[in-house]
């Protein structure tokens, strides 16, 4: 009994004794960094300079796809889908383009007059602080107040994946596009008449990404609305192969709608080809 009450002294007294000098420190510390606050220059100037200077936040318009038919995932490449997409979002793509580069352009600025400052200039005597402890106070506040460095590089990534009828992924792929590529394909797409795009390569890409919107699980629903028959000649998948077709071609504009979408069978499908 007397030795744990000797032992349990003992262990109070460290513990009195490690927490006065981290109390100590731990004001010692605060007196030094009121004083880097208080009479800095340095610091005084970044925070000046710091209020001069605005930077645009990051911008995600990374793209990803899941296809349940390997066909489709074989035949469309992300830059395929990338020009899909940038149909309803080249505008909002542009802009976050011009900002990456006003980020790029103003971050140089702000560096160089961060570079022009100097440290270890105060507006009150030391006293009896220490100036190397008072400068490395300086250095670490003044690197703390700096300004986070913003995006200055515009990245877009295009991830398609396919997975089995249950929705599990067995394939993927992927691309990054830089800045630079992402406007050379908007320059290409501004080449158009109506919605239809001269540039044959990117309305090949348009009509692949159209027609790989029907996916199984929507070919099998539209056979089922269809009454798994030809809705030309009245064939049944018991005596015809059944496909679905774009009421209005892809070709011609048509979309992956359920209300653009029947049922043929093979035959009249071939016949109708390209026709409305």
């Amino acid at each position: 009994m007397i030795y744990l009450t000797v032992t349990l002294s003992v262990l109070l007294g460290c513990l009195a004794a490690g927490l006065a000098v981290f109390l100590g420190r731990y004001f010692i510390q605060g007196r030094y960094k009121r004083f880097v606050s208080e009479n800095s220059a340095c610091l005084r100037a970044l925070k000046e300079i710091n209020a001069r200077f605005t930077f645009f936040p990051e911008a995600d318009f990374d793209q990803k796809h899941t296809y349940d038919n390997e066909n489709f995932f074989d035949t469309i490449s992300c830059e395929d889908f990338l020009i899909y997409q940038l149909q309803y979002q080249a505008k909002k793509i542009g802009e976050q383009i011009a900002k990456v580069a006003y980020n790029r352009s103003e971050y140089c600025k702000y560096i160089d007059e961060i570079k022009a400052l100097r440290l270890g200039e105060f507006s009150s005597p030391l006293g009896k602080l220490k100036r190397e402890k008072v400068q490395k106070v300086e250095k670490e506040l003044c690197h703390k107040t700096k300004l986070a460095q913003p995006v200055t590089q515009f990245s877009l990534t295009v991830r398609l994946y396919c997975a089995r009828i249950n929705g599990r992924i067995y394939a993927a792929k992927e691309e990054n596009f830089s800045a630079e590529r992402v406007l050379a394909l908007m320059k290409r797409m501004g080449n158009k008449s109506g919605t239809f795009y001269r540039d044959r390569g990117i309305w090949d890409a348009i009509c692949r990404v159209e027609r790989g919107k029907v996916s199984n699980r929507m070919r099998f629903s539209i056979y089922a609305r269809d009454g798994y028959r030809c809705r030309n000649c009245g064939a049944s998948q018991r005596y015809a192969a059944l496909e679905i077709d774009h009421i209005i071609p892809v070709s011609k504009g048509g979309k992956s709608t359920y209300d653009n979408l029947q049922t043929l069978c093979h035959k009249c499908n071939v016949e109708k080809g390209n026709k409305l």
